[in-house]
């Protein structure tokens, strides 16, 4: 694969893997409606640096792969609908506009943490990746430019996401706004509950 052509297969696949909605998406938009642009591209960032983790291991190869998410796909579920289930609660709880100046690099902090961590344990993620794996197969034509490209191509869609949900926040007013963080929030707890009785599942 050449180097170029890596690069924009990654772009693309990272746009793809991206936009479909769901909790991410979700929690992306419920971030921006209640914290702002950057609260969202914040947790963009983080979902970003796991699909880039995730094409580092589909470079090294389907059997790598295949072993890091035979021991851990159950695990790492199990641990992201608990912890969206724990966001969605503290999001429901909570008021927009209610952190202050002194917390607001640490709430950056915990948008990117959070995205990383929700995307590690998404199962179509990690589907996605074992996919993109197992198209690479075992030959010369991987390239190390892929993941990047991948990161470019998540973070680009969170970017435009971000930029459009901030430009409606601006439209609405700040009840209507409200009222949708909390819709938000309770999809996201319906997503982590759907999974939760999954993951226990395939335990």
């Amino acid at each position: 694969m050449m180097p170029v052509h890596a690069l924009f297969s990654g772009i693309g696949f990272g746009l793809i893997v991206a936009a479909p909605v769901g909790p991410i998406s979700v929690l992306v938009m419920n971030r921006v409606l209640g914290r702002g642009f950057r609260a969202g591209l914040a947790t963009g960032a983080g979902i970003a640096l796991a699909d880039g983790l995730y094409a580092c291991i589909a470079v090294l190869g389907f059997r790598a792969v295949n072993a890091f998410f035979s021991a851990f796909a159950a695990p790492l579920r199990l641990f992201g609908c608990l912890f969206l289930g724990y966001l969605a609660l503290r999001m429901l709880f909570s008021r927009i506009g209610e952190t202050s100046v002194q917390d607001r690099d640490k709430s950056m902090w915990h948008n990117t943490v959070s995205g990383l961590l929700l995307t590690l344990s998404n199962p179509v993620t990690i589907l996605s990746f074992a996919a993109l794996a197992a198209s690479l197969g075992s030959g010369a034509g991987r390239s190390w430019l892929l993941p990047s490209g991948i990161m470019l191509g998540s973070i680009i869609w969170w970017l435009f996401l971000s930029l459009l949900i901030s430009w409606l926040r601006g439209k609405i007013s700040s009840a209507f706004s409200r009222k949708l963080t909390f819709a938000s929030s309770l999809i996201l707890l319906l997503f982590s509950l759907y999974g939760f009785r999954n993951a226990l599942f395939f335990l």
